[in-house]
């Protein structure tokens, strides 16, 4: 398959809005790009996006990447039209301030915004040298009053994400917001266009989840649906950092594909690890296993479901994720698009391989 236009995708879906529990126009982007597969599209209660090709087989592969972003959302609309806001995920606090933000406004546009917080010059020294909490930040959307605020259809609970361009730079990397993980949502995408016109023999579930940076919620319910007997989630997951020790980088930029072996809510079955690692080593991919036990993926709840299912972790390695400026390789993006399909392609043999 060309993967030309994959960044180009990849590109398209980061610049979505998608905040946990407010997915919709990902979720419609995503349709979009695959209406000419005449393909069924199925919309759960919790906002799950499912396409199914060959239903009905007597063995079930789900494929998982979650549509939601880190984001913000409105808890207070003071008098003279500044908002406070509470987080949504797993955001690290000391990035918030300065940075611009798109709010959803109630009529469904976009209404932009800065961070702002007391400026060094009225501030003492001693609050200088700390990170400015949350509660000390505010959304300024340049409104005047809280009338004028809500004129604009901003209200308490509305949702916002901070606001930065997608961009290629240079050694073939690119950055933007939500890499996390529309990176492989556009992976995901890749696949059903691929096993479309090649079926795989098997009934092949693509979920595209909701709620994962707020609880892996959408998987969980998602997986009880579809019924799986064996998993893959597509993920993106922490890099290297210049000054941060080997032992502390999870993984390292430009050296393919990321296998979990364990994280905070998953210890992969060994038998499962050891064929995506042979997969990999077969079809001459280059992979490096994820140092444990760092971060957690939808894997946490769809493993679980039910009496239980077999699943696996694929990542690609990203710098300076649940932030607005994710960093990560081409090169990675199209080593992962391999491999998946290489697991796919023999989804069944590794599923005799593994099970009891």
């Amino acid at each position: 398959m060309n993967l030309d236009n994959l960044i180009e995708l990849v590109e398209d879906l980061s610049l979505a809005f998608g905040v946990s529990g407010f997915e919709d126009p990902v979720r419609e982007r995503i349709k979009e790009r695959l209406k000419d597969l005449n393909v069924g599209f199925e919309t759960d209660v919790m906002g799950n996006l499912t396409v199914i090709l060959d239903q009905g087989r007597d063995f079930t592969v789900m494929v998982d990447a979650h549509m939601d972003e880190v984001g913000l959302m409105v808890n207070c609309v003071e008098e003279e039209g500044w908002l406070r806001f509470a987080t949504l995920g797993g955001w690290d606090p000391r990035i918030l301030p300065a940075h611009q933000v798109d709010l959803l406004s109630h009529q469904g546009k976009m209404v932009p915004g800065v961070i702002g917080a007391a400026p060094p010059h009225v501030q003492s020294q001693e609050d200088q040298q700390k990170p400015i909490q949350p509660d000390n930040l505010f959304i300024d959307i340049g409104s005047r009053s809280k009338n004028e605020t809500e004129q604009l259809g901003i209200t308490v609970g509305t949702p916002g994400v901070l606001a930065l361009p997608f961009k290629q730079l240079a050694g073939g990397m690119f950055t933007g917001k939500a890499l996390d993980d529309r990176v492989g949502c556009a992976l995901l995408i890749q696949l059903l266009r691929h096993y479309h016109d090649h079926p795989p023999g098997y009934t092949l579930a693509a979920n595209f989840a909701v709620n994962e940076e707020t609880g892996l919620r959408g998987a969980k319910t998602a997986a009880y649906r579809i019924r799986p007997d064996l998993a893959f989630v597509i993920e993106t997951t922490t890099g290297d950092t210049p000054g941060t020790p080997a032992h502390q980088q999870p993984t390292r930029i430009g050296s393919g594909p990321a296998i979990t072996l364990a994280d905070r809510n998953i210890i992969a079955r060994p038998a499962l690890v050891n064929a995506v690692m042979e997969t990999a080593v077969r079809s001459g991919i280059p992979f490096q296993a994820k140092r444990p036990l760092t971060g957690g993926t939808d894997a946490g709840a769809i493993h679980l479901s039910r009496g239980g299912v077999l699943t696996s972790v694929v990542s690609v390695p990203c710098r300076y994720l649940h932030s607005p400026v994710g960093l990560a390789c081409i090169e990675d993006v199209h080593h992962t698009f391999s491999l998946l399909r290489a697991l796919l392609d023999r989804a069944t043999s590794i599923y005799e391989q593994c099970a009891p």
